[in-house]
């Protein structure tokens, strides 16, 4: 059976107990350790000491000590965001079930074009806390980059009930759901373009 390895701020073959115990808490030192703070903390002399790390290779091994502190670091960090990331998509998933609910409780007909321009805000908000994004104010705009309340606004009243329909089987869609009055398997009608946009809503009619 072979022998474990031995990592370099192990106890070297060889290495005396106590010349061991010298080089421990110079590595405990950390990144400011010296020579003169080990000898200031066992009461040795620095000629000593001194001797003693060139014939145990103090500084590579405190090196390698280091590096291996840092990728535990990095791993445990890596893990935590990992954690963060789960829990902000279930925290994000809840957050649709809740917003789908309260929009298939509105009337259309009696929403402003400010209130479906704020809804389309939500919806794009929603799909870029479940990807892990940041929860930043994305900018709207329609077919002529003007805003898209000024579009909404050159609606008929049909034309904006359908686009709000349309808001609201997107934002089923996301949420896994069916919107009220879709089809099974038809989420509601127009495709999501790459920035969760719809594609060719009712925007573009006027």
């Amino acid at each position: 059976m072979s022998e474990p390895e031995i990592l370099p701020w192990d106890r070297q073959r060889g290495e005396p107990e106590r010349a061991y115990g010298y080089f421990a808490v110079y590595r405990d030192f950390g990144r400011t350790r010296s020579v003169a703070k080990v000898a200031t903390e066992v009461h040795k002399s620095r000629e000593y000491l001194h001797k003693l790390a060139t014939k145990w290779r103090w500084v590579q091994r405190a090196q390698a000590w280091d590096r291996e502190e840092d990728r535990l670091y990095a791993e445990g960090l890596a893990e935590q965001r990992r954690d963060m990331a789960r829990r902000h998509a279930r925290i994000a998933s809840a957050l649709q079930g809740k917003i789908v609910a309260r929009l298939q409780s509105l009337d259309a007909s009696k929403l402003s074009p400010g209130d479906i321009a704020r809804w389309l805000e939500v919806a794009t908000r929603v799909e870029r806390l479940a990807l892990g994004l940041p929860d930043s104010t994305t900018a709207h705009t329609g077919p002529d980059g003007g805003p898209i309340r000024a579009e909404v606004e050159q609606m008929t009243e049909q034309q904006r009930a359908d686009f709000f329909r349309a808001l609201m089987a997107e934002a089923a869609a996301r949420a896994g759901q069916a919107a009220p009055g879709a089809e099974p398997g038809d989420p509601g009608g127009d495709e999501d373009d790459e920035d969760g946009e719809v594609a060719d809503g009712p925007a573009e009619q006027a």
